[in-house]
C-alpha cells in the first residue's frame, strides 16, 4: 500500500510543479475560472513489458490498447484508457501430477483500465515531455483452451482454473513529438503496479513490472476560437 501511496503522490506532485504559472496570482493546480477545454485525442498504443517471468520464456509480451481523452488549457488530459494481454504466456497450475487440476501449461489472461491523468510539458515545442498517470483495476485469470467436437463442428472454448480482479496504478513519462497538428507520436516508459491479487499461482510480483510504450495520438489539441472580422 505504501508503494501505491507513494507512485501516486510523486506523480501529482510532478505534473503539480510544471503546471505552475509565472504570475503574482496564488499558484494552484485548477481553477474553474482559468480550466478552459482545448481537445481531444485518441491514442491507440503497443506495450512492450514482461508478465510473470517465472514462466520459462522470460515473460518478455506485449500489452494492446489505448486511450481516449479531453485536453484542457492545452496541457492537461483526462480520460480512459485500458490494455490486454496479446501474447502467450503460461505458468504450471496445480500442485502435481496427482492432482486433477494440475496442467502445466495453464495460460495468463490479464487486461486493466482506467482514468488517465496527463500533464504535457512545453506542449508547443517540437518535441516535449508528458507525464501520464492510470489509476484502475483490472482481471487476471489462469485457464486452458479447450476444443469441443460434436458431429465434426469444432469450436473453441476454454476452461478457468483461478481468476481475481486487483487495483493497478501506472505512472510513466514519455518523449512526444508533434507529427502535425492533428497528429503526435509518443515514445516513453512506465511502471505497472499491481496490488490485491488473489490468486494462487499469480503473484502481484508476476503482473506488476515496466513497461515501454509507443503510442500514436489523434485529435484536436490546440482548439481556439476563430475571431470575427470586423468590417466597417
Amino acid at each position: 500500500m505504501k508503494k501505491i501511496l507513494t507512485l501516486i503522490l510523486l506523480a501529482l506532485f510532478i505534473q503539480a510543479g510544471f503546471s505552475q504559472e509565472t504570475d503574482d496570482d496564488m499558484k494552484t493546480l485548477f481553477t474553474g475560472k482559468n480550466l478552459k477545454f482545448s481537445g481531444g485525442f485518441i491514442n491507440p498504443e503497443l506495450k512492450g513489458t514482461i508478465i510473470n517471468p517465472g514462466d520459462g520464456k522470460e515473460g518478455y509480451g506485449f500489452l494492446m490498447g489505448g486511450r481516449l481523452g479531453f485536453i484542457f488549457n492545452e496541457k492537461y488530459s483526462i480520460g480512459l484508457g485500458g490494455y490486454g494481454l496479446v501474447t502467450e504466456h503460461t505458468t504450471p497450475y496445480g500442485t502435481g501430477i496427482l492432482d486433477p487440476n494440475y496442467d502445466p501449461n495453464a495460460k495468463i489472461g490479464f487486461g486493466y483500465g482506467g482514468l488517465v491523468f496527463e500533464y504535457t510539458i512545453f506542449n508547443k515545442k517540437l518535441i516535449h515531455f508528458t507525464i501520464p498517470v492510470l489509476v484502475g483495476g483490472g482481471v487476471a485469470s489462469l485457464y486452458k483452451d479447450v476444443v469441443i467436437d460434436e458431429e465434426e463442428w469444432t469450436w473453441d472454448d476454454f476452461t478457468t482454473y483461478e481468476s481475481s480482479g486487483f487495483f493497478v496504478v501506472e505512472p510513466g513519462v514519455n518523449i512526444e513529438v508533434n507529427v502535425t497538428k492533428f497528429m503526435r507520436f509518443d515514445l516513453g516508459a512506465s511502471y505497472r503496479l499491481v496490488q490485491f491479487t488473489e490468486m494462487d499461482y499469480l503473484t502481484n510480483k508476476d503482473l506488476s513490472n515496466l513497461s515501454v510504450n509507443a503510442s500514436l495520438k489523434f485529435g484536436i489539441f490546440d482548439k481556439k476560437k476563430k475571431e470575427k472580422k470586423v468590417t466597417n
